[in-house]
C-alpha cells in the first residue's frame, strides 16, 4: 500500500468543514486538560454518533493494584451486551475490552459511550469499555497499570461478565489504541508494578498512537486544519510523560519495542489524514514480519477522531459502520 502526503484534495469534504470550524475557537492545544474534556463531550454530543439501544448496560468499578495514587482508587468500566447472554460456551460470545482515545489526557467512558454502543450493535460484540486514570495529574505509567489492572480484573471475572475467558480481545481508538497495543506486550511488563496475567485473544486497533518520539513524515505534515495535528500531539505528549526522555520508552511508544512478536492477531486502521498514519503503517510491517497475522485496513478520505463527527459527515458514519464490520470478522 502506498501512502502519500494529501494536500487536501482528499479529505471529505464534511470533515473538513468539521476541522475548519474548530480554527475559529481557541487553538486546542492552548486549553487547559479540563476545558479540552468538556470540550471533547460536548463536541462528541453534537455532532458524534447517536445513543444506540442495546439489550443491557451494566457499570462496574474495578479495584487498582498497581499502589499509584490513592490505593482505595476503582476504575469505573461498562459493559454494553448486544444481546441477551447465550453462556460462556458459546461461539458467538466474543468480547473485547476497550480503552478511550483523547492522548491519556483527555476522554472518558461517557465520551466514548455512543461509540461503544454501536460498536457493540453492529459488530455484536460485548464491549467492556474502561475509564483509566487520565494525565497530567496521572501521568505515566499510571494508564498503562489502569489498563493491565481493568484487563486482568475482567478475565478474572469473566463468569460474574458473561464473558466466553476464550474469546477477549482488547482494543481502543489512538491512545486507548496504544494502551490495548501495551496490554498484549507482556514482555515489556517487568518494569510494571502490575503484569497481563492473560492473553487477548486479539487487538483492535483505531488510528493508534504508537510513538512519541515520532518525527514521520505525517507527523510533521498536518500542522492545522484538522482536529488532531502536530501540535495536539505535541500538547498530549508533554502533559502524559513525567520527562520528554520518557517518549524513548517501549511503554510510552510501543514502535520502539526490539520485540513485538508476542502480539496477538491485530486489525489496524491508519487514515490519509492524521500525524499518526505513519507509524500506524510502520508498526503493521513490524508485525507481518514477525508473522503476526494482520488486518490492516486504511481510509484515505478521513481524519483522526472522525467517529465524533459523524452526524455531520455521511463518510464517517459509513466508516464507523466499516469498523464494525471489521471487528465483528476479527
Amino acid at each position: 500500500m502506498k501512502h502519500t502526503i494529501n494536500t487536501g484534495e482528499k479529505l471529505e469534504k464534511r470533515q473538513q468543514l468539521t476541522a475548519k470550524l474548530l480554527s475559529f475557537m481557541p487553538p486546542l492545544h492552548k486549553l487547559p486538560p479540563k476545558v479540552f474534556r468538556i470540550l471533547f463531550l460536548i463536541m462528541d454530543r453534537l455532532i458524534g454518533l447517536e445513543k444506540t439501544q442495546l439489550h443491557q448496560v451494566v457499570d462496574y468499578q474495578i479495584s487498582t493494584t498497581s499502589g499509584y495514587g490513592n490505593p482505595d482508587h476503582k476504575l469505573n468500566a461498562r459493559v454494553y451486551y448486544p444481546k441477551p447472554a447465550s453462556g460462556s460456551d458459546s461461539t458467538s460470545n466474543k468480547s473485547m475490552v476497550y480503552f478511550h482515545g483523547g492522548g491519556c489526557v483527555i476522554g472518558s467512558i461517557k465520551t466514548h459511550d455512543h461509540f461503544c454502543r454501536f460498536l457493540a450493535k453492529y459488530s455484536e460484540t460485548t464491549i467492556i469499555s474502561v475509564e483509566y486514570r487520565l494525565a497530567p495529574e496521572h501521568k505515566f505509567p499510571i494508564p498503562v497499570c489502569d489498563a493491565i489492572d481493568a484487563w486482568n480484573w475482567i478475565n478474572l471475572n469473566h463468569k460474574q461478565l458473561n464473558l466466553n475467558p476464550n474469546k477477549i480481545g482488547v482494543g481502543g481508538d489512538s491512545a486507548g489504541g496504544y494502551l490495548a497495543c501495551i496490554v498484549g506486550l507482556t514482555s515489556l511488563h517487568n518494569d510494571l508494578k502490575v503484569k497481563s496475567l492473560y492473553t487477548p485473544s486479539f487487538q483492535f486497533l483505531i488510528y493508534p498512537m504508537l510513538n512519541l518520539q515520532s518525527d514521520s513524515e505525517s507527523y510533521n505534515a498536518f500542522t492545522k486544519g484538522l482536529i488532531l495535528t502536530k501540535d495536539v500531539m505535541d500538547y498530549f505528549t508533554q502533559h502524559y510523560v513525567n520527562t520528554l526522555d520518557e517518549t524513548s520508552y517501549p511503554l510510552v511508544s510501543p514502535l520502539q519495542a526490539q520485540d513485538i512478536s508476542n502480539s496477538p492477531k491485530t486489525y489496524l486502521l491508519t487514515l490519509g489524514y492524521d500525524p499518526l498514519r505513519d507509524d500506524g503503517v510502520s508498526y503493521v510491517s513490524r508485525l507481518k514480519q514477525v508473522g503476526i497475522e494482520v488486518d490492516h485496513e486504511h481510509y484515505d478520505d478521513c481524519m483522526h477522531a472522525f467517529i465524533s463527527v459523524t452526524k455531520i459527515s455521511k463518510r464517517a458514519r459509513e466508516a464507523s459502520l466499516s469498523i464494525a464490520a471489521a471487528l465483528s470478522r476479527i
